[in-house]
């Protein structure tokens, strides 16, 4: 954090660190919590009331606060037929998306609504929030879509508090979408995915893994794959929630070996789960798809930790696999793609169709959900009827808490770090 001679805070964010190395997000918590807690009190005296973006407070915005988009443009109270006829004229819609998805969207888009172009620019969430950042605070108001995942937090902290990112949602899409992305969380997720453990269908005839503290045990060592948590904040993610529900960690311990757990120099279960991976020989590899590849294109006993969505490559890839979708104490906290507007979006009303496109209209049946509807991936919508055998009212999964990841993170990447 950077506090200027004109009085301005701003946070000064770089992207993740390569592989053994520090992170920039490694900043002790509780100072980091001290001086925002400082910018955020003179922001409240010192600036003018603007937008609010994700439901924050407007006289408590995060220092660095943009002028949101103003309150019309971003209602959703307008209709698909009165959008459109604005969109005509605005022309075409710039999206910064980190899936691929955002195309196949795009192409049954632009047939339905001819006269608008969409454009996509693929960009990973971490590179986006600084890409965003220094256009704004250049005057520069690019794109109108933001399609991204989180980052331990810091979208919701750096990007939508702040009002970079805003928060829209149809209000007759509303009363269909599942908590918590209606009213409870930063931003409407399309679609979630999680973090889970996957075996070999040739060698095992069911899940060999029923509860987290299984992969510790003899039977699993040096059997245990993960893809890199160090180049990948949604699987540092689910480690971290882990320290976070250390109380939940630590009472599945005592379900799978009867007694109370004993922290060997730790500070709680979850940490101490992290450590005893490590201990029992956890291989960390660079990416999900490695460690499918490890796993699950011979007969193997091992079992991996990757992503949930990766099970749809089954017959491209040739693996053997399936994932787990219930272990104790939870199964994995969601990693969920957003659905913003961007602030002072240049064509908001093509901007707004296109978010619709994507959520699947009114009735769920839109062709623009179909790229997000898939195996291995959720829609938060009670009216649309998941590919998958669990429903996602059923999944058994943590709460994500921007907030607390947001100053965790740091603390549990130097800790797995130290690890290795």
């Amino acid at each position: 954090m950077t506090v200027h001679a004109n009085g301005k805070t701003e946070i000064v964010r770089d992207t993740y660190a390569p592989k053994g190395k520090r992170t920039p997000w490694s900043w002790p918590g509780k100072a980091m919590a001290l001086i925002l807690g400082t910018a955020l009190l003179l922001t409240a005296c010192g600036q003018g009331e603007g937008g609010t973006a994700g439901g924050s407070d407007a006289s408590a915005k995060p220092a660095g606060t943009v002028q949101s988009t103003d309150t019309a443009e971003a209602s959703g109270s307008e209709t698909p037929e009165a959008l459109y006829e604005q969109a005509k004229k605005e022309g075409k819609v710039i999206v910064y998306s980190t899936s691929g998805r955002a195309n196949d969207a795009a192409e049954t888009f632009m047939k339905q609504y001819p006269g608008i172009k969409i454009e996509v620019s693929k960009v990973k969430s971490d590179e986006m929030m600084d890409k965003v950042t220094k256009e704004q605070d250049a005057g520069q108001f690019n794109p109108d879509v933001i399609i991204t995942k989180e980052v331990s937090g810091a979208v919701e902290e750096e990007m939508v508090k702040p009002g970079r990112y805003v928060k829209y949602l149809p209000e007759d899409l509303a009363e269909k979408v599942d908590e918590p992305y209606r009213t409870q969380a930063e931003g409407y997720a399309n679609y979630l995915e999680f973090r889970t453990i996957f075996y070999n269908t040739e060698h095992y005839k069911s899940a060999p893994v029923t509860n987290w503290w299984d992969l510790t045990t003899p039977e699993f060592k040096g059997k245990v794959y993960t893809a890199d948590p160090l180049s990948s904040p949604a699987f540092m993610d689910l480690f971290t929630t882990m320290v976070i529900h250390s109380d939940d960690m630590a009472a599945a311990y005592k379900e799978k070996f009867g007694k109370d757990i004993e922290l060997h120099g730790t500070e709680n279960a979850g940490y101490e789960f992290i450590q005893q991976l490590f201990d029992n020989g956890l291989v960390v590899l660079k990416g999900s798809d490695d460690v499918l590849d490890a796993i699950g294109k011979a007969n193997s006993d091992a079992v991996g930790l990757a992503v949930s969505g990766d099970v749809s490559k089954v017959e491209e890839k040739g693996w053997n696999i399936l994932p787990i979708y219930d272990i104790k104490p939870k199964t994995s906290v969601p990693d969920s793609g957003y659905l913003f507007l961007a602030n002072k979006a240049p064509h908001p009303a093509g901007a707004k169709l296109f978010i619709r496109w994507m959520m699947g209209e009114k009735d769920g049946q839109g062709e623009g959900m179909a790229p997000f509807n898939e195996v291995g991936s959720w829609v938060p919508r009670s009216d649309v009827k998941t590919k998958n055998e669990v429903a996602f009212e059923d999944l058994n999964l943590w709460v994500f808490d921007g907030e607390k990841l947001y100053f965790e993170a740091p603390k549990v990447r130097d800790f797995w770090i130290k690890q290795k």
